[in-house]
């Protein structure tokens, strides 16, 4: 059902179409496909953005009319979401520990879970004066652009192979008023990164291949490929990376790593065997979950502990 169906089957015109009408057919075409709950609050969403206010300012108007293009405009984008594209890249935006980010296509969509690596970032960048930081595979730049945002003294590097998720990184450095901050490399992983750093993070591809047609809809038919799949078992690429590690760790350095939840036992047996002069933590997220693999070079010689 389109949004303005109900004025169109009254004879009236779409100008006539209310806010309330508006949301309720939404509603109803998006509950196909999610619960009631967040069909509607996604229904609200959609409508906040097309007429360009707030959530809380159409909530507030519910009684009033939306003119035919805003109509319009928000039926398309219904139909969209409909159709399970991710409704963050329908909006054009994420919120990411507590900042704001822009994405399209080009890009992963930040992720809740991949808060727990930032945290642990920032505790560990904070101990050390002026930290140089290396994102690997940053994507739409969330991680490397939250540490800078957090970190005033840090150094930050955001490295991504794709020169089509620097161009989005790059747009929200500018939006978050930290281009000063940034550089930004096109490579693949550390192979042209020249320095050494403190920290580094990665959320890399680790999805298994076996497992990427299992993954839902919204994420396999939209969000780009090269930035899920992690090859035969998810730990292809974290592998390639493990081993370029040992010549840009500076002594003392840190390097957190994001992997899924059931990957825990054998990234740290691979990251044992590759480092094995590292020590080598498992982190989980609020979930409980195996979430970030971290390894430290402050003990080196000393045996891995977990």
């Amino acid at each position: 059902m389109l949004v303005c169906a109900r004025a169109v089957a009254s004879g009236d015109s779409r100008s006539r179409l209310t806010i309330q009408d508006a949301l309720i057919d939404a509603t109803r075409v998006l509950g196909a496909m999610m619960e009631a709950h967040d069909a509607r609050l996604q229904a609200e969403l959609l409508l906040a953005h097309a007429l360009e206010v707030s959530r809380a300012t159409i909530l507030a108007r519910l009684t009033e009319n939306i003119l035919p293009d805003v109509s319009a405009r928000y039926t398309a984008n219904v139909a969209r979401r409909a159709k399970n594209e991710p409704l963050a890249y329908i909006l054009g935006h994420q919120e990411f520990f507590g900042l704001d980010f822009f994405v399209d296509r080009r890009v992963l969509i930040p992720r809740h879970e991949t808060e727990t690596l930032v945290q642990l970032a920032l505790e560990r960048a904070r101990d050390i004066a002026s930290p140089a930081i290396v994102d690997v595979g940053t994507g739409s730049g969330a991680l490397a652009l939250t540490l800078a945002y957090h970190l005033p003294d840090a150094r930050v590097f955001a490295i991504d192979q794709s020169r089509d998720a620097l161009d989005v990184a790059r747009l929200n450095a500018k939006r978050l008023n930290l281009e000063a901050r940034i550089k930004f490399l096109q490579a693949d992983l550390l192979e042209s990164f020249v320095d050494s750093f403190d920290v580094l993070v990665a959320n890399l591809p680790y999805i298994p291949t076996t497992r990427f047609d299992q993954l839902p809809r919204e994420v396999r038919e939209f969000e780009p490929r090269v930035a899920l799949d992690g090859g035969a078992d998810g730990l292809v690429v974290i592998r390639r990376l493990l081993a370029q590690l040992p010549e840009r760790a500076k002594p003392n350095a840190i390097a957190l790593l994001e992997i899924s939840e059931e990957q825990g036992a054998n990234a740290m047996k691979s990251a044992r065997q590759i480092l094995p002069h590292a020590e080598v933590l498992m982190h989980r997220d609020l979930e409980e979950l195996d979430r970030v693999v971290e390894l430290r070079w402050a003990t080196l010689g000393a045996a891995s502990t977990n």
